[in-house]
Parts: C-alpha cells; sequence; structure tokens
C-alpha cells in the first residue's frame, strides 16, 4: 500500500462505523416517519455508488436473497459484527418492512406522529417519536460528537410493555440509552398488548 493510500485509510478508518450508525439512523426514520418509504433498487445493502450512472449497475439479487436467509439465523449482536457487508442494514429494512406490514394502522395517513424527547447530558444525540401509539423509533445524531458515549442519557417510554424488533429485548418505562442501544445503535420498538 503506498502512502498515500495508507494515509487515506487512516484517514477513513474512525469515520465507517459512525457512517454505518448514521445511515442506519436515516434509513429507519425514512421507513417509520410519516408518508412511503422509498428504497432504491439494490441499496438493501451500503451502496458506495456514485450518482448517475455509477447507481444503474446491476443488482446482485441473490447475494441479497442469500444474506436475507442469513441474517434470519443470526442475532443482532452477529449481524452487527458483519457490518462491513451491509447486513445491519439488510436486517433493519426487513424488520421495518415486517413492522409496517403486521401493524398497518401504525403507520396509515390518520395514525399519529408524537415527538419523545431524551434527557440527560447527551439527549440532543437523540431523535425520537412515536407512531400510532403503538411503534416508536430511537436513533442517535451526530454520532461522531457523542463518541460511544451516552452517559446519563436516558429515554421515558410511554406507558406499557415494549419490544424492539431489531434485537426482541423488552422495554418499558425509562430506558437508559446505553441499554436501550447496546446491542444494536437504532431502536424500533412495538407496544406488546394493551397500553
Amino acid at each position: 500500500m503506498t502512502g498515500s493510500r495508507r494515509a487515506c485509510a487512516h484517514f477513513v478508518e474512525p469515520l465507517v462505523r459512525a457512517g454505518w450508525v448514521n445511515a442506519l439512523s436515516q434509513v429507519l426514520l425514512k421507513l417509520t416517519a410519516p408518508g412511503v418509504p422509498d428504497i432504491y433498487q439494490g441499496s438493501e445493502l451500503w451502496s458506495l455508488h456514485l450518482v448517475d450512472p455509477d447507481n444503474r449497475r446491476p443488482v446482485d439479487y441473490e447475494l441479497r436473497r442469500r444474506a436475507l436467509r442469513e441474517v434470519q439465523a443470526l442475532c443482532a449482536e452477529q449481524i452487527w459484527q458483519r457490518a462491513d457487508e451491509g447486513l445491519p442494514k439488510l436486517w433493519m429494512i426487513h424488520q421495518a418492512l415486517g413492522l409496517r406490514k403486521r401493524r398497518p394502522e401504525l403507520f396509515d395517513l390518520g395514525s399519529s406522529y408524537d415527538a419523545i424527547s431524551a434527557c440527560g447530558e447527551r439527549a440532543s444525540h437523540v431523535v425520537a417519536f412515536g407512531r400510532g401509539g403503538g411503534s416508536m423509533t430511537v436513533v442517535p445524531r451526530l454520532v461522531l460528537g457523542l463518541a460511544a458515549d451516552w452517559r446519563d442519557t436516558a429515554i421515558a417510554l410511554p406507558s406499557g410493555q415494549w419490544q424492539n424488533v431489531l434485537t426482541g429485548d423488552d422495554a418499558a418505562g425509562r430506558m437508559r440509552m446505553s441499554d436501550l442501544l447496546s446491542r444494536f445503535p437504532v431502536a424500533l420498538l412495538e407496544r406488546r398488548g394493551a397500553a
């Protein structure tokens, strides 16, 4: 590796994980915010292609089918360990679209959209909202400034029992962000049972 390539790799390395987390945050927001989500074909995995015509290359659908079959047998930590393959993005899209299909009333035209505030020293790094009283999206923002240290930051979940559809973890009451996002860097919660 030449000196300039080494220098470039050294510069990019600390940005990669933050880039993955930012990408997951943006996609989960898109999939759960009001409106109809749009996923460009082939972008279910990381896409580092440029604009036209680079982004029009043929999509390897078999790779995506194989990866989707694989993630079904993996836990959240195993999926995140294979982030360089794009598995977290594929898994998150699959799970979020599954929730939309299973609970369409949470995302339809008349469903509510409620901002949820975090508290604590790093509260400004949290974006959270509820949909239809039964779904909650929680994602980090300004990830580099956060430096993977949530400190005392927490979020109060609306009443009831919740389950993170990305990890299977149960959640209720006041949740520390470090606990909520310990297994996967974003959270999509579904209310279980009556409020």
